[in-house]
């Protein structure tokens, strides 16, 4: 084993790479690039979570436990350890925070997935699940020096599956190698190259008021937007032009039929919106407490 298996407490997250930054560091990650896991590295984000995130983050917490307990029914497994941390032996910076672990020596990974997902799991009881969760799983088994990860997964409420993710130490390897360089970043403050809008608008949430003058290739992705918004524009005049024809051929009419099969309803709904004009006049001191201004930067073609 590369570790002593003795759980080492609560850790600051911004002091070690853990199995959530992996796939970020690789590229790899659906939620955040490199630069993310760099910025929470060294500028942690102090603003509220978003709502949504947090939602499903509180829902996972949650369920958790009983996965755990649904996995060990399922397969007999005997879960002798929750939620506890290790750090690498080589590199104290690598650490990892295993959901379970069982007495035959597995650690045991925990998700909690939307319906719309299920279609990214493959098989059960092989190691077709998405690429960073296989990622995670290949940090915490480099961090414990364990053989195989358990994936237990309830998809919607009632779908449960398990996976099996076995030791790649070539795999493991080019993670470590990545990692180290990683962590060498972010010890220099020497951030990685931005990927994403996202990055810009995290590193920068205002403009600085000044102008920049395009390169070549710039000019040309330039042009080529401005092409593509006249065509847009034009294809919405014409899907206007389209409704508006079938609108008027269907007056009171709430469905449109072709061959006896429904492919087009205009019906009636009824729709309830704040009024918050009418309410800043009735209450204009309400108004003013509860008022939010947001900031943001607005693309617009000239």
């Amino acid at each position: 084993m590369t570790a002593a298996l003795a759980s080492v407490g609560a850790l600051d997250r911004t002091k070690y790479l853990g199995g959530s930054d992996v796939a970020g560091i690789l590229g790899i990650s659906p939620w955040r690039t490199p630069l993310d896991v760099y910025l929470d590295k060294v500028q942690p984000r102090t603003g509220p979570v978003d709502p949504a995130k947090q939602k499903i983050f509180t829902r996972g917490q949650r369920m958790e436990p009983y996965v755990i307990d649904l996995l060990a029914e399922e397969t007999g497994l005997k879960i002798v350890g929750r939620g506890n941390r290790y750090r690498d032996q080589q590199h104290d910076f690598m650490a990892a925070e295993i959901d379970a672990e069982a007495a035959s020596g597995e650690n045991i990974e925990i998700k909690t997935v939307s319906p719309f997902k299920a279609k990214d799991w493959g098989e059960v009881q092989t190691d077709a699940i998405p690429v960073h969760y296989t990622a995670q799983a290949m940090h915490g088994l480099m961090v414990t020096g364990r053989q195989v990860c358990i994936f237990g997964v309830l998809i919607g409420g009632d779908d449960f599956r398990v996976y099996r993710v076995e030791r790649d130490d070539e795999t493991i390897a080019a993670i470590r190698e990545k990692e180290v360089e990683f962590w060498g970043r972010i010890q220099r403050l020497d951030p990685p190259e931005a990927t994403a809008v996202s990055d810009i608008l995290r590193l920068f949430e205002r403009d600085a008021g000044t102008s920049i003058e395009a390169d070549g290739k710039v000019v040309e992705v330039f042009n080529r937007l401005r092409e593509l918004k006249a065509k847009a524009k034009g294809l919405e005049y014409e899907i206007e032009s389209a409704e508006e024809r079938i609108k008027l051929f269907m007056q009171d009419h709430a469905q449109l039929t072709v061959n006896g099969k429904s492919v087009l309803t205009w019906k009636s709904q009824t729709t309830n919106r704040f009024d918050q004009s009418a309410f800043k006049e009735a209450h204009p001191a309400l108004f003013e407490q509860f008022k939010k201004t947001s900031e943001s930067r607005v693309f617009r073609l000239k």
